[in-house]
C-alpha cells in the first residue's frame, strides 16, 4: 500500500467518482458533468474558456460536456453582447432541482467513504484538506 498523499488522494477521488457516478446514473449526469454544473453555479455568466480554466480541463472537453447539458437543458450559452465569438454561460431553471439531487447523492457518497472517521475526525479532514487546496490554488510565483 502507497501512503503518500498525491497517490492516496488520487485513489480516494477515484472511488468517490466511481460510487457518485454509479449513484447518479439514474439521472444521467456524470460526476464530471455535476463538477461544471457546481463551479457555473458559483460563477454565473462566465465565459466557457474561462470556465474551462476553473475546471482545469481542455475547452473542447468542456464543449461537450456543455453539448449533454444544453441538450438536457440544464445549462445555457448566451451570445457575450460586446464580442460574438465568445459565449456566456448560465444555468437555467431546470438545473437547481438536479443540482439539489446531485447534492444529496454526493452526501451519501461521502458518508460511504467518511463513514470510517468519527465526526471530529471527519471535520478535521476537512479543514486540512481545504486548507491545502487553498495554499496550493495560489500559483507558486505569488506564494510568499
Amino acid at each position: 500500500m502507497h501512503f503518500r498523499f498525491g497517490f492516496l488522494s488520487y485513489e480516494i477521488s477515484h472511488v468517490i467518482r466511481q460510487r457518485f457516478n454509479k449513484n447518479a446514473e439514474s439521472i444521467g449526469i456524470t460526476h464530471s458533468q455535476w463538477r461544471v454544473l457546481v463551479h457555473l453555479s458559483e460563477n454565473p455568466n462566465c465565459r466557457q474558456v474561462d470556465l474551462a480554466e476553473i475546471l482545469d480541463v481542455k475547452p473542447i472537453t468542456l464543449v461537450k460536456q456543455l453539448d449533454q447539458l444544453e441538450a438536457r437543458n440544464l445549462v445555457r450559452r448566451i451570445k457575450d453582447s460586446d464580442d460574438r465569438r465568445v459565449y456566456r454561460l448560465e444555468l437555467t431553471e431546470n438545473a437547481l432541482p438536479v443540482m439539489q439531487v446531485l447534492w444529496d447523492i454526493a452526501d451519501q457518497v461521502e458518508v460511504e467513504v467518511f463513514g470510517v472517521l468519527s465526526p471530529d475526525e471527519q471535520a478535521l479532514v476537512t479543514r486540512l484538506l481545504y486548507r491545502v487546496k487553498k495554499a496550493i490554488a495560489v500559483p507558486s510565483h505569488d506564494r510568499p
